[in-house]
């Protein structure tokens, strides 16, 4: 059988993933008609990994491991890449320009079928570059219950008789997550995951309406959330956390930079966190003063897990994000 050539991208703007098909080796879709068509990709087959409608990033061969080239849900991580559920795989070698190809002609689909023989054209012209070596998968993380959730919290500086509404808040937050993420989840904007779910879940936490602001100007702009060790009064060096929000379809990587620049007026803020109302991922001051590149912790409200799945190595789960998000760590 002759061997079919695909497109495939890697994200979106806000939540573009292309570095990590290449570190990994892979390709990995969801939603109902992508994992279709990447059920019909065969070992052999070419996989262009495209940037919008007019750039080629890599162009790679799909291949065997451990005697599969492709699976669908059997691989942890994958179900919470940043929040999205990406069960459906293939392996590729990918090859890699120096730059991105300029080209038109390509699709907005996620994955398909090259449409033009210029395309594949082009592919083969990459395939004579050599193959990048891929990095070895995320290792397994485990699911941390609410029980667990609450034992911690309350060993912490929760108080036990806040565990109820707490409770009642997670479980009211996840339903509506849910809605969000099932049925309208491009249409949810920056200020309604802020209103509905974020600041909820800090009140339930134990966050007093009086110690939190919404929109605190700076001399950068505004920052969405800022939290104060006691009831806000105009003293910004009381400034101990600041969430940057984004709408619900956004994904986190790019959030930081901006929130970074924001802190250099609140010299006192020791915790950064960014947050698209289900997903947080916290970052923290240095002695130097600096705040870090890579993330603490990660929590998925949805699917809590005791390690960043990404990066479980070396970024905590959801008990060192909730940790830092509670007021009486702060002080």
């Amino acid at each position: 059988m002759a061997k079919e050539y695909w497109q495939v991208a890697a994200g979106s703007a806000g939540r573009e993933y292309s570095d990590r098909f290449i570190r990994l080796g892979m390709a990995f879709v969801g939603g109902d008609a992508q994992i279709a068509a990447m059920d019909q990709v065969a070992a052999g087959d070419v996989m262009v990994l495209k940037s919008g409608l007019s750039k080629v990033l890599a162009a790679g061969e799909v291949v065997q491991r451990n005697g599969i080239h492709k699976g669908n849900g059997d691989k942890p991580w994958l179900r919470d890449f940043d929040g999205w559920d990406l069960p459906a795989y293939c392996y590729v070698d990918w090859r890699v320009p120096e730059v991105p190809v300029e080209t038109d002609g390509l699709t907005r689909a996620t994955i398909q079928k090259l449409p033009q023989d210029k395309h594949r054209q082009l592919a083969d012209s990459l395939l004579v570059l050599p193959a990048r070596e891929h990095e070895a998968e995320p290792p397994a993380t485990h699911e941390v219950t609410d029980e667990e959730i609450l034992k911690f919290l309350i060993s912490t500086c929760l108080r036990p008789s806040a565990a109820d509404e707490l409770t009642t808040t997670v479980r009211r937050i996840r339903l509506l997550a849910d809605y969000y993420y099932n049925y309208c989840w491009d249409q949810v904007l920056e200020h309604e995951t802020r209103t509905f779910l974020v600041v909820p879940l800090l009140i339930a936490l134990g966050w007093a309406e009086q110690q939190i602001k919404i929109e605190l100007s700076c001399s950068k702009g505004r920052i969405d959330v800022a939290c104060f060790s006691r009831a806000y009064r105009g003293d910004n060096r009381e400034c101990v956390v600041m969430i940057e929000t984004k709408d619900f379809s956004s994904g986190l990587d790019y959030a930081p930079d901006q929130a970074r620049r924001y802190a250099e007026d609140f010299p006192t803020c020791q915790v950064l966190v960014v947050s698209n109302g289900y997903c947080y991922k916290t970052y923290l001051r240095s002695d130097a003063g600096a705040f870090s590149d890579t993330p603490s912790a990660y929590l998925n409200i949805l699917r809590p897990r005791d390690r960043y799945p990404l990066d479980p190595t070396c970024v905590d789960g959801a008990l060192g994000v909730l940790k830092w998000l509670l007021p009486g760590s702060l002080r």
